[in-house]
């Protein structure tokens, strides 16, 4: 029987059931998921959340997906403050695809957002699309890369005892909120405590000798049985690579996970330097993804971006 659009049920904010569903197929994609993620972006953006599900009427599977969410950039006082409206984790399930469900979810958060600046991290060959259909049409002009690095190949580095290695808890997270915003240029401190915390998470955060906060690194255990670097911030190579030293060896049982994955920007290219060594040159290297906006592009610091911090649903 062909499928159609009414042989589906499109809901907001699914249950848990429905998100378990979707998660699996996506999880089957190398998306870098937890089952956790839905509970820390509802903490954290609350009203300002969306997230879409198409459901088969008949067998209650769940088939497809797109999210949004707004971010507030970072402004030095509430007259000046604005919201970026992100659209990812936009998925369709491949016996469902080329039916119009995808362009279905998309557009309906393309009317939540309305005329405000929107932003997604899209595939190569899908920006095209973006940019003639929707309006995404500006683009940075540079690429975001993955970097992949099998278990075996991982080098640990040797860190720099210049710089202080702390656990999340023993640093004042005013002051690591303030140098993620310093970074992104964007206000989301409740997101960014709520994310780096769920489970199989390993975090530490990198001081100078005056106590600055100078990065933090994030190494997520994620379904499909592989690592993900979400995010690496740091101030230049030696702090991400100290950063990186104390981290890996924290991951319990690291020898059972397939590779190491991370995405930054390839104007950073530190970052590739990093993760060449890393994979003691055996790291792939891929061109993912290009960041686009509607009205603006928003700065980021991007020299300090080693790995962003969700590939899903953000561009930093």
């Amino acid at each position: 029987m062909e499928k159609t659009l009414d042989q589906l049920e499109i809901v907001t904010n699914p249950s848990a059931e429905q998100w378990i569903d979707m998660v699996q197929w996506m999880a089957k994609a190398e998306w870098p998921l937890t089952l956790e993620d839905l509970t820390a972006w509802k903490r954290s953006f609350g009203e300002r959340f969306w997230l879409f599900i198409a459901i088969e009427k008949e067998t209650k599977e769940s088939v497809a997906c797109v999210m949004g969410l707004s971010e507030m950039t970072a402004v030095d006082n509430e007259e000046n403050k604005e919201y970026v409206y992100i659209v990812g984790l936009y998925f369709v399930r491949e016996d469902w695809r080329k039916h119009d469900v995808g362009t279905t979810l998309f557009n309906k958060f393309m009317e939540v957002a309305g005329d405000s600046n929107k932003a997604l991290l899209s595939v190569l060959d899908m920006s095209g699309k973006y940019a003639a259909k929707y309006g995404f049409d500006k683009m940075l002009n540079y690429k975001h890369d993955m970097a992949t690095i099998p278990i075996e190949h991982i080098v640990i580095p040797k860190g720099d005892p210049e710089y202080i290695i702390k656990d999340l808890k023993h640093v004042d997270e005013k002051k690591l909120a303030a140098y993620d915003s310093s970074v992104n240029r964007l206000n989301r401190a409740d997101y960014l405590l709520n994310f780096i915390t769920t489970i199989n998470c390993y975090t530490k955060v990198a001081l100078n000798e005056s106590g600055d906060v100078v990065g933090y690194c994030c190494i997520r255990s994620v379904l499909m049985n592989y690592l993900s670097i979400s995010p690496l911030y740091a101030d230049n190579e030696a702090v991400a690579r100290t950063l990186l030293a104390e981290v890996l060896p924290m991951v319990h049982h690291m020898k059972i996970y397939r590779h190491l994955k991370a995405m930054y920007p390839a104007a950073n290219e530190q970052a590739r330097s990093l993760f060449d060594a890393l994979g003691g040159g055996q790291t792939k290297f891929e061109n993912m993804g290009q960041c686009v906006f509607t009205k603006k592009i928003l700065p980021i610091v991007e020299g300090k971006v080693f790995s962003i911090c969700e590939t899903l649903k953000g561009y930093v």
